[in-house]
């Protein structure tokens, strides 16, 4: 998202507290007074927003889910036109809807900076929520003559990396829509990210953050979409009731699938068919896809999300002994059978694993 011609009009924070010891929501403590930087921690705040949902930045697009009047967009939708003082007082239902979104106790407090502005050659608008994580006393140091919030906390708070955990969000008004369209997606994009997850294999925020609180969702693209078949592949797989050997034969077969068969498309269907032998079992898989909410067609793959998951193959036993090797090598070399162990007390042996590598050992540690 490029972020040029980025002005702030409007900035008003509001403080958020962790649930009680007995799950019990804290109402959030309201601001009835903007916060006004100085021009030197302003340019600071608006180089965070671009650093969060910028070119260049880990943030991702997400699509608006939840479109009913009491849900967030709609408020968001509503809040752009109201003119200041119903501004202020309207931005506090944003922190009352995010501290109904963190349910577990375990989800810190903190603070929630709403802001406004426009941004773009167009001056097009958009609005932005950023909840600072705060782990301690939180104090707001404010000039009592100017009604200026110093540069000494915008730092230590909101623009000091690695010092804090931030969630931020963005709902930036497109170019051009249809105002008679009821569908926000058609006026708003929205971009999200999360200091605390990486962009790697498509997870850009906690759930709560992006469905709970923003009302979003992934949209489904082909890079998510592949990633969701692998991972509800892999634990079709894992959880089959069959011989170690059989289990690491299939995921072989799905990186195979995946990686090196040079068609541009994923079936549930094919894959089934290629490498499960038994009717029932083919159906029960197509069915768990299903379930999980995969497209019963087929899709275009796309491997971006899970590249790194396709280079490696990697076991690991409850004894805390990991094998790994390149997805390659683990197929030609490696073999790997469930065996008869010790018996146990009631006189039944123990499951133990045989592995055999087609290789000879160079070097150990």
């Amino acid at each position: 998202m490029q972020l040029s011609n980025l002005k702030i009009d409007r900035i008003i924070i509001h403080q958020i507290y962790r649930r009680s010891e007995d799950g019990n929501k804290v109402p959030p403590t309201q601001s009835h007074e903007y916060t006004h930087f100085e021009s030197s921690a302003m340019e600071a705040f608006k180089t965070r927003v671009k650093d969060a949902l910028g070119d260049g930045s880990k943030a991702v697009q997400m699509q608006i889910i939840n479109q009913g009047p009491n849900d967030l967009p709609a408020l968001i939708n509503s809040l752009m036109d109201q003119d200041e003082d119903l501004f202020a007082v309207s931005s506090y239902d944003i922190a009352n809807k995010l501290t109904d979104a963190q349910q577990m106790k375990s989800i810190p407090g903190g603070i929630v900076v709403v802001f406004s502005g426009t941004q773009g050659s167009f001056s097009k608008k958009f609005f932005g929520v950023i909840k600072a994580e705060v782990h301690s006393g939180y104090e707001k140091l404010i000039d009592n003559k100017t009604n200026e919030i110093s540069l000494k906390f915008v730092e230590e708070l909101l623009l000091t990396p690695g010092t804090r955990l931030y969630k931020t969000a963005g709902f930036f008004e497109n170019s051009t829509y249809d105002e008679s369209n009821s569908d926000l997606n058609d006026k708003w994009t929205v971009m999200v990210a999360d200091n605390q997850i990486n962009k790697v294999d498509g997870k850009a925020a906690a759930k709560y953050f992006y469905s709970d609180f923003l009302g979003c969702g992934y949209p489904q693209t082909s890079a998510r979409t592949t990633k969701l078949f692998y991972d509800f592949t892999s634990s079709f797989i894992t959880n089959l009731d069959i011989p170690a050997s059989e289990k690491s034969d299939l995921l072989n077969s799905l990186t195979t699938y995946l990686k090196v068969d040079t068609s541009s498309s994923v079936s549930a269907s094919e894959f089934a068919e290629r490498y499960f032998d038994d009717i029932d079992l083919q159906d029960n898989f197509t069915s768990f896809l299903d379930d999980s909410g995969l497209p019963n067609s087929a899709f275009t793959k796309d491997i971006e999300h899970i590249e790194s998951k396709l280079k490696y193959r990697n076991v690991n036993f409850k004894s805390n002994v990991k094998i790994s090797a390149p997805s390659e090598a683990f197929k030609n070399l490696i073999i790997i059978e469930t065996i008869d162990g010790d018996l146990d007390e009631s006189g039944n042996p123990a499951e133990w694993t045989k592995v055999i590598v087609k290789d000879r050992i160079i070097n150990q540690q």
